[in-house]
C-alpha cells in the first residue's frame, strides 16, 4: 500500500513538474532548436530511465489512464511544435526578408531601368530643347515689315534670306556652322599676313578667326567667275526666265531694275559677295526692302532714274505722317510712297546737302563749323563713328542738333507747320575702320536718309524740295567762302549737272585691289596673301588655288583700270549720280566688289563714274573738288596753319573749303579774313 502510494504521489509530482514546466516555456518563450541539447529534455529521459521498470500505465482520477512516455513524447512534441512554429516563423522572416531584399532589388532595377529611361527621355528632351534653343538663339526677333537679313544668326559669314541663311560655298547646315569634309581645306588654308602698318596693334588669331570663310567665298567667286567681272544681271535673268536674248534686250520686263527681278538680283549679290559682316547687313538694310505684298526683296530707292526719264511732282499730303513716323531709322516706305520728284535740280539758288562724318564728338568745333554752313533750307546729315561709345556727348550732340533747328525755325516766319527736320543724326551707325569699305557705307547711308528728307519737306510744301549737290565734310573741314558763294556757285547753269570728284594723274598700288584686305586688331587693315611660296598648301608655282581660287581673293580683274583714276574722299556731287549710287544694282554689285580692296573710299566714286557715264548720259565732270590741302608740307603733317591763311591759300582763289584745321585759333582768323560780311 505505501509502495503505491509512493508511486501515485511521484506521478502527480513527475505530472505538476510538466505542467509547471510547460507554463514555464510559454511564459519565458523558450527557444529549444535542438531537443537533444536541451538540459530539460535531458532531466526527463533520466526520470525516464529511473521509472522504467515501474508500471507504464497509471490510471488517474478522473478514470484517466495515461503512461510517462505519453507524458513525455506530449511534452516533447509540444516543445517540438513550439520550436518547429518558432523555426517556421523565422524561416517565414528570413523568407520574407529575401523575397523584400530581391523585390527591392527588382525595384531598384527597375527604378533604374526607369530612370535610364527616363534620363534617356530627358536626355532627348534636352537635346531637343537645346536643338530649339540652338535655332532660337540663331533665329532673332525682326518686325514683318522688315527684312531678314538680321532674322538670322548665320555663322562664317553667312547672311539670312527670306527664311534661312545664305552659307559659303561647302557648307549646307541650317545656320552656316559646319564645313562639309570636301571643302575643309578651303576652310583652314595656310596664308600670309601682308602690309603691315602697325604691327603692334594687329591680332594674328583676330585675322585667323576671318580667313576660313573669306577662303570659301573666294573660292566660289573664283570657280563662277564673278572674280573676273561684276555680275552679269542681263546673263542672269536670261538664264534663270528661260528667255531668248532679243526678248531680254527688248522688252523692259527683264530690265534689271524692273521691280519683279530684284529679288533674283538681291539673292546672286548675297551669294556672291560675302562674307558678309555687321556692316554689309545694315547697309543692306538702308537700301533694300520688302515689296508691297511683303512677298519679295526690292531697292528702297529704284527709280527710273536708269531709264532716262523724270517724274513729275504728284504730292499726297495724307501720306507725311506715315513716312516721317521713323526719321531716324532706315525708311521702308521710300519705294511705295515715293512723291515724283524731278531729278533736274531748280535753277534758283541752290539747295545743298551735308554729310558729316566724324570718328569722335567735339562739341566746339562741330558748333564753330554750323555757325558758317547752316541755313534752313538746306539739308545735313551727321554720322558717328560707331565705335565712339561716350554716350554723353552724343547726347550733348542731339540736343545741340534739336536746339539748332528749333532756334533756326522760329526766326523764318515763311517755314510752314509741320515743317520737317533738315538736320539729323544717323541712328543706326557703322564701326568705321581706316581703309575699310565702312567709310563708303557710312556716307551712302547718309545719302538715303538726304533723300527721304527730301521726299518728307516735298510732301507739306508740295513743291520739289530736291538738293542740288551733296558735299561731304569731315569735322576737320572748314570752309573758306561764305555759304551763299557756294549756292551761287552750283546754280550756274555749267554746274548745275556737274560732279565735282578728284582723280590724281597717277595710278595708286596695284596691292590694294589684287590682295584681300580684312580688319584685324584695332581697326586695322591687312592684306591676307592665299598664294605665297613657301606656305604649307602651295603648288609648284607657289599658288593656292586650288584652296581660295585663281585671283587670291583680288577684285583688281574686275575693273579697267584705263577708265579711271582714283583721287580724293571728298567731293562735291549731284543729286542725281547720288541717288544712282543707291539706286542701281550696278552700282551696289561694284560697291560689295570692293569689299575686301584697301582704301574703297578713294576710288568707288570714280570707279562708279565710269561705270555709269552711259546711263547718266547728261552729267558732267569735273576732276577738281575745290578743296586746299597743303601736300607741301608733308613734314607737318599737312596741318593748315596761319601761313596759309597769310598767303590767301597760295593765292588761289578757287577753293571753297580747306582740309587739316585742327585748332579753334587758326579757325578763328580764317573767320576773321574770309567768312565775315
Amino acid at each position: 500500500m505505501n509502495k503505491i502510494l509512493i508511486l501515485f504521489l511521484s506521478v502527480i509530482l513527475l505530472s505538476l513538474f510538466s505542467i509547471f514546466l510547460l507554463n514555464s516555456i510559454n511564459n519565458h518563450d523558450i527557444e529549444i532548436k535542438n531537443p537533444e541539447n536541451n538540459k530539460n529534455y535531458n532531466n526527463i529521459k533520466k526520470q525516464k530511465k529511473t521509472v522504467n521498470n515501474r508500471p507504464e500505465k497509471i490510471k488517474l482520477s478522473g478514470g484517466i489512464t495515461s503512461t510517462l512516455s505519453d507524458i513525455q513524447s506530449n511534452i516533447i512534441n509540444q516543445l517540438n511544435k513550439k520550436n518547429e512554429l518558432k523555426i517556421k516563423n523565422e524561416n517565414k522572416k528570413k523568407n520574407n526578408k529575401n523575397n523584400k531584399n530581391k523585390k527591392n532589388k527588382s525595384n531598384k532595377k527597375l527604378e533604374t531601368l526607369d530612370n535610364n529611361k527616363n534620363n534617356n527621355e530627358n536626355n532627348n528632351k534636352n537635346n531637343i530643347n537645346k536643338n530649339n534653343k540652338k535655332v532660337k538663339n540663331n533665329l532673332i526677333n525682326f518686325k514683318k515689315d522688315e527684312i531678314s537679313i538680321f532674322g538670322f544668326k548665320c555663322e562664317n559669314g553667312g547672311i539670312g534670306f527670306h527664311d534661312g541663311c545664305i552659307c559659303p560655298y561647302g557648307f549646307k547646315d541650317e545656320f552656316c556652322e559646319t564645313p562639309s569634309k570636301n571643302i575643309s581645306t578651303c576652310f583652314d588654308p595656310s596664308f600670309k599676313i601682308e602690309y603691315l602698318y602697325k604691327l603692334d596693334q594687329v591680332d594674328p588669331q583676330t585675322c585667323k578667326s576671318k580667313i576660313g570663310s573669306l577662303c570659301c567665298w573666294s573660292k566660289f567667286r573664283s570657280d563662277n567667275k564673278i572674280s573676273n567681272s561684276i555680275l552679269n544681271y542681263k546673263q542672269l535673268l536670261l538664264k534663270t526666265n528661260n528667255i531668248q536674248n532679243y526678248e531680254l534686250n527688248n522688252s523692259s520686263k527683264f530690265s534689271i531694275n524692273n521691280n519683279d527681278n530684284h529679288d533674283l538680283i538681291i539673292k546672286s549679290i548675297l551669294q556672291s559677295y560675302g562674307p558678309w559682316d555687321e556692316n554689309d547687313k545694315l547697309f543692306l538694310k538702308y537700301i533694300i526692302m520688302n515689296n508691297i505684298q511683303k512677298t519679295n526683296y526690292i531697292l528702297k530707292y529704284s527709280n527710273p532714274v536708269s531709264q532716262n526719264f523724270n517724274y513729275k511732282l504728284n504730292i499726297n499730303n495724307n501720306n507725311y505722317n506715315n513716312i516721317n513716323n521713323n526719321k531716324n531709322k532706315p525708311s521702308n516706305n521710300h519705294q511705295t510712297q515715293l512723291p515724283a520728284l524731278s531729278l533736274i535740280p531748280s535753277k534758283s539758288r541752290a539747295k545743298l546737302a551735308f554729310v558729316l562724318l566724324i570718328h569722335d564728338i567735339d562739341m566746339p568745333a562741330i558748333k564753330l563749323l554750323f555757325n558758317h554752313i547752316y541755313k534752313v533750307k538746306h539739308y545735313y546729315v551727321i554720322h558717328v563713328d560707331a565705335n565712339f561709345k561716350d554716350r554723353v556727348k552724343i547726347n550733348q550732340l542731339k540736343e545741340y542738333v534739336k536746339n539748332l533747328k528749333n532756334q533756326n525755325y522760329k526766326k523764318d516766319i515763311f517755314i510752314p507747320k509741320k515743317y520737317p527736320n533738315n538736320i539729323e543724326i544717323l541712328q543706326e551707325r557703322f564701326q568705321n575702320s581706316w581703309g575699310s569699305i565702312s567709310l563708303v557705307y557710312s556716307e551712302l547711308a547718309c545719302y538715303t536718309k538726304l533723300v527721304d528728307m527730301v521726299l518728307d519737306r516735298s510732301m507739306v510744301t508740295g513743291v520739289d524740295e530736291k538738293w542740288s549737290h551733296v558735299i561731304n565734310l569731315s569735322i576737320n573741314d572748314f570752309p573758306i567762302k561764305p555759304i551763299y558763294k557756294l549756292e551761287q556757285f552750283f546754280s550756274q547753269k555749267s554746274n548745275i549737272q556737274k560732279n565735282f570728284i578728284n582723280e590724281d594723274n597717277i595710278l595708286k598700288e596695284s596691292e590694294r585691289y589684287n590682295k584681300s584686305w580684312v580688319e584685324c586688331g584695332k581697326r586695322q587693315m591687312v592684306s591676307i596673301n592665299f598664294g605665297s611660296v613657301g606656305l604649307e598648301d602651295a603648288d609648284a608655282d607657289g599658288d593656292n588655288y586650288h584652296l581660295c581660287g585663281l585671283d587670291n581673293g583680288g577684285v583688281e580683274k574686275t575693273i579697267n583700270r584705263k577708265n579711271y583714276k582714283e583721287g580724293s574722299q571728298w567731293h562735291f556731287i549731284t543729286f542725281k549720280f547720288a541717288h544712282y549710287l543707291i539706286s542701281d544694282f550696278r552700282s551696289i554689285s561694284r560697291l560689295f566688289s570692293m569689299k575686301f580692296s584697301f582704301i574703297p573710299d578713294e576710288s568707288f566714286f570714280q570707279i562708279a563714274k565710269s561705270e555709269s557715264k552711259d546711263l547718266l548720259i547728261d552729267q558732267d565732270w569735273d576732276i577738281d573738288n575745290y578743296r586746299f590741302i597743303p601736300w607741301y608740307n608733308s613734314d607737318k603733317a599737312l596741318i593748315v596753319g596761319m601761313d596759309e591763311i597769310k598767303s590767301n591759300f597760295n593765292n588761289n582763289s578757287r577753293y571753297f573749303f580747306t582740309r587739316k584745321v585742327y585748332t579753334s585759333d587758326i579757325k578763328n582768323e580764317i573767320i576773321e579774313k574770309y567768312l565775315k560780311d
